[in-house]
């Protein structure tokens, strides 16, 4: 049995060397936003007045489904901090955990490197342990330096109990879905689908939350990554979600090595459907063939946002009614006003969504974008090149569907929110053209992160992965700026702040214009630089 181990150490460090550099990234980004934002809390919500007015908009139903269902009392800035920051920075580890899970295992088999590593004196489970044991190491660090970061900024209210509690926590489920990923990678045979079932459990599982803090808040204990709301840090500190997601993680994590022991190296529990003898009429150049590589991923995403807008939308009814159940607020003011007030109220909620899906749908465009760069360094696009096909052709045909991919989820992700919205308003339904301006206002965040993308892969492959920082600020700009206070200005550094709000404000088609100027532009300077730099 120890033979099957034979070398896990020695993998184990030379897999943290080879991602030492993007480990170093997540870990300062990570753990200095965490720790920035805690130093500055005490002088956004140092104040009694401020503490109760943000409890008041962090109870509502909105808020809820954005931030979750928090039952502590609010008499401190750790108080706040705790329910304001704990959905968002899970939400960065489990991106965290799910993209070095599949990058260490089903992206190191995908390239040929497993099978290079399996070819000498190595155990047959030495490369899964290692993985398992570089993904524990790294939760771990995180996890404490989160720790260390709250403990020490000096929020009123912060102890140390409490703030270890909020680390370990956030390490636990990131470790739980970074070993779901690892599952991910036994189940199917490419990264492109494992990365893709992964998001989608996720997803599945943040949708889940939504639906029980808002409906059934008691259920929320049922959901691996609802149940880090449980902690009630800074008051009872119960370690119990904890306990409770390392032991989950460890059933994955044998659940992981049994599978892996049952399959071949390079190929899934679960087989890709053989194709046909003969390509269609329609897989006759670059760009059909990159739709149909992307052709899963992109309908889960698509699926998954509409999915996620009908979960939004299913509220809608109770959002529009705050006003409306107030007796008082009928009788001062008359129906009409509150009707008014009412619909305003949702107008926000939309915009406040909006971001989110926006953000969402960012993600599988700049993954096909990405695509192209780790395509081409694995040699996938020699076959390619080698007919009759021009730089510019390739290029373009991944820029399209990177740009599919984005339009199609976040259309989705609002038509679920049009079609469930309108289905449960009893009252003031919205038109079909707030929607539309919506779809018009955002639009611009997708394609200047696409450009983004296009332009690195075109002047500096290397860095390509600075695109999903770009998109990563601009969420966070968002949807923590007012909560956090941020300047316009910082808001405003990406395109997600932009839309000026719409649709509570009207489409700034200025704003539009010059947005899109700038993207072409971008988007020509990666398409010049990619048509003459070396491939290689």
């Amino acid at each position: 049995m120890s033979n099957n181990f034979d070398k896990t150490g020695f993998l184990t460090r030379f897999g943290i060397w080879r991602d030492r550099w993007s480990l170093i990234t997540w870990v300062i980004c990570l753990a200095g936003l965490m720790a920035a934002v805690a130093y500055k809390f005490e002088d956004i919500y140092g104040t009694s007045s401020s503490i109760a007015a943000i409890e008041n908009t962090l109870k509502s139903p909105a808020m809820v489904a954005l931030f979750g269902n928090f039952n502590t009392p609010m008499h401190r800035s750790a108080d706040v901090f705790g329910t304001e920051m704990i959905i968002f920075m899970a939400l960065m580890m489990v991106i965290m955990n799910i993209y070095f899970a599949i990058r260490g295992s089903r992206g190191e088999e995908d390239s040929g490197l497993t099978e290079l590593l399996v070819a000498h004196s190595i155990g047959r489970m030495a490369n899964i342990m290692a993985i398992s044991v570089e993904l524990i190491l790294i939760n771990i660090v995180v996890g404490c330096l989160f720790g260390l970061g709250i403990q020490l900024s000096g929020m009123p209210g912060v102890d140390a109990n409490g703030a270890w509690l909020l680390g370990m926590v956030l390490a636990a489920v990131g470790w739980f879905f970074g070993m779901v990923a690892l599952f991910s990678a036994q189940i199917a045979d490419n990264a492109r689908d494992a990365t893709t079932i992964s998001y989608g459990i996720f997803g599945l599982s943040y949708i889940l939350r939504m639906y029980t803090d808002l409906k059934h808040p008691a259920a929320t204990w049922i959901n691996p990554f609802g149940i880090i709301e449980k902690i009630s840090a800074f008051h009872e500190n119960d370690w119990y979600p904890v306990f409770i997601l390392t032991i989950l993680s460890l059933a994955v994590w044998l659940l992981v090595l049994f599978t892996s022991q049952h399959r071949d190296i390079g190929a899934g529990l679960f087989a890709t459907r053989p194709g046909k003898a003969k390509a269609g009429r329609f897989l006759r150049g670059p760009i059909s063939l990159v739709i149909r590589l992307h052709r899963t991923s992109m309908i889960v995403w698509t699926v998954g946002l509409f999915i996620l807008g009908t979960t939004y939308g299913s509220i809608f009814n109770t959002i529009g009614d705050i006003l409306k159940t107030n007796p008082t607020m009928q009788t001062v003011f008359g129906k009409a006003v509150v009707n008014t007030a009412n619909h305003q109220i949702l107008l926000n909620f939309v915009a406040v969504i909006a971001i989110v899906c926006v953000g969402l749908a960012a993600i599988p465009a700049i993954q096909v974008m990405n695509s192209l760069k780790r395509d081409q360094t694995k040699g996938y696009l020699e076959n390619v090149f080698a007919k009759r096909v021009s730089r510019i052709h390739v290029f373009v045909s991944y820029l399209i569907t990177a740009v599919m991919a984005g339009e199609l989820s976040f259309l989705a992700s609002l038509m679920g929110l049009y079609v469930a919205g309108n289905s449960v308003l009893t009252h003031g339904k919205l038109a079909f053209q707030v929607y539309l301006n919506v779809f018009i206002a955002y639009n611009p965040a997708i394609l200047t992160a696409v450009a983004i993308s296009a332009f690195l892969i075109g002047v500096w492959p290397k860095v390509v992965l600075i695109s999903w920082a770009y998109v990563f600020y601009g969420i966070y700009s968002m949807y923590l700026g007012s909560l956090l206070k941020l300047p316009d200005w910082a808001k405003s550094f990406s395109a997600f702040g932009w839309a000026d709000r719409v649709p509570v404000n009207a489409v700034n088609y200025g704003y539009f214009s010059v947005l899109m100027m700038i993207t072409v532009g971008v988007i020509m300077l990666g398409i010049l630089s990619y048509q003459r730099r070396d491939l290689s």
